[in-house]
């Protein structure tokens, strides 16, 4: 794997590579605060809006995290911009989802320190249905006893997992920095502790929860256009980093032009 455009890291000596997962884990985004109102009531605007908000913050991290990716500089511009495109949403629900595991042992979502919802706040968020799709994935997150390294390697492959439907300008390159990825996730897979020496259905347990990501930030995507487009009715703010980036995936995503990545479909 690729590893050259990825700064020294503490404690590893110049000239010799360090692991992936290493590099992964030294350039995870610091949780990001919401900044939220808690003076105001918990209306769904309000709530909505400030989700907004902190995913406008995130994006910046996104963006930033893409770029340090091993592999991912290789790639065009004009493909670097189109995977954080399409991917935005499913990268933002998982590490929610994982924040949420470990911050709350999956009891609540976390999204982030100053912004958590309970049952109360996903009821009134207007999106019940979609925050517990998310809080079953950081329940599953659990029941796997999903490893940090895991999850940081399984994040590149969301990241890699919805292209255009016609591909990408350099196939060949995004096509061999996601086999390497998924080799990482294999060998991370072998050295698990939570193995128990069936490798293989360790593997395909967590190819099939990324794949089951598709149908949830399906469903997310699908409210998120919805409150874009009645962002002035129903009174719900986008920053302006969020606003550009769903005025060009909105059409591209209801043409059909993306098309997702599975690995266990035939």
């Amino acid at each position: 794997m690729n590893t050259t455009l990825v700064p020294l890291l503490p404690g590893v000596p110049p000239g010799l590579n360090p692991a992936p997962s290493l590099i992964l884990g030294s350039i995870e985004p610091d949780i990001v605060y919401a900044g939220y109102d808690n003076s105001k009531p918990d209306t769904a605007e309000h709530l909505l809006s400030s989700l907004n908000r902190l995913a406008g913050k995130q994006m910046i991290q996104v963006v930033k995290w893409a770029k340090l990716l091993p592999g991912f500089r290789n790639l065009p511009l004009e493909d670097q911009i189109t995977l954080i495109q399409y991917s935005w949403m499913c990268l933002s629900s998982f590490s929610l989802s994982w924040r949420s595991y470990k911050q709350t042992n999956s009891q609540f979502l976390y999204f982030a320190p100053d912004l958590v919802f309970n049952e109360e706040r996903m009821r009134q968020s207007a999106m019940y249905e979609l925050c517990q799709g998310m809080q079953q994935v950081s329940v599953e997150f659990g029941r796997l006893q999903l490893t940090f390294e895991e999850y940081t390697v399984m994040k590149v492959l969301l990241l890699l997992s919805t292209v255009p439907k016609d591909g990408l300008r350099c196939q060949a390159a995004f096509d061999e920095m996601r086999s390497n990825y998924i080799k990482e996730l294999r060998k991370l897979v072998t050295k698990s502790p939570n193995t128990s020496g069936q490798s293989w259905q360790r593997f395909y347990q967590l190819t099939k929860l990324l794949d089951s990501m598709h149908n949830l930030v399906g469903d997310l995507l699908e409210f998120c256009f919805y409150t874009f487009r009645e962002s002035q009715a129903l009174k719900v703010e986008f920053p302006a980093m969020l606003v550009e980036i769903i005025s060009d995936q909105l059409p591209k995503v209801e043409s059909g032009n993306a098309k997702p990545l599975y690995f266990n479909r035939k």
